[in-house]
C-alpha cells in the first residue's frame, strides 16, 4: 500500500524518502542547486546551511527526480506539480519564440 506525500519541510526529510533511489551525495547536490536557483540573493554559505526547504523546491527535486519509493503525492502536491510542469512548459515555448525571432 502506497502512503499520501503532503509535504516535505526540511533537507533531511527530503534525503530520507530518496535514500533507497539514489546516493545522499547526488541527493545533496540536487537540493543545492535547486537553493542555487531559488536563492539567489542568499549569500552561499546560507544556502548550503539551509535546513527548510519550500513546498516550490520540493516540487522542484520531485519533477526531477520523479516522487518517492512507497508514496503517492497528495491532490495538493499533484496540483502544485502540474503548475510548474506548465510553467517550465511555457518557459521553453517563450525560448523559442525568441529564438525563432532572432
Amino acid at each position: 500500500m502506497l502512503k499520501t506525500l503532503h509535504y516535505i519541510r526540511d533537507k533531511k526529510e527530503l534525503q530520507a524518502l530518496y535514500l533507497s533511489q539514489v546516493p545522499e551525495l547526488y541527493i545533496r547536490k540536487e537540493i543545492n542547486e535547486i537553493l542555487k536557483e531559488t536563492r539567489k540573493s542568499i549569500p552561499v554559505g546560507m544556502r548550503m546551511n539551509a535546513k527548510n526547504i519550500s513546498t516550490q523546491e520540493v516540487i522542484m527535486f520531485i519533477e526531477k527526480n520523479g516522487t518517492p519509493d512507497g508514496y503517492i503525492l497528495s491532490d495538493e502536491l499533484k496540483i502544485k506539480l502540474n503548475d510548474y510542469r506548465e510553467l517550465l512548459s511555457s518557459k521553453k515555448l517563450f525560448k523559442k519564440r525568441y529564438k525563432d525571432v532572432t
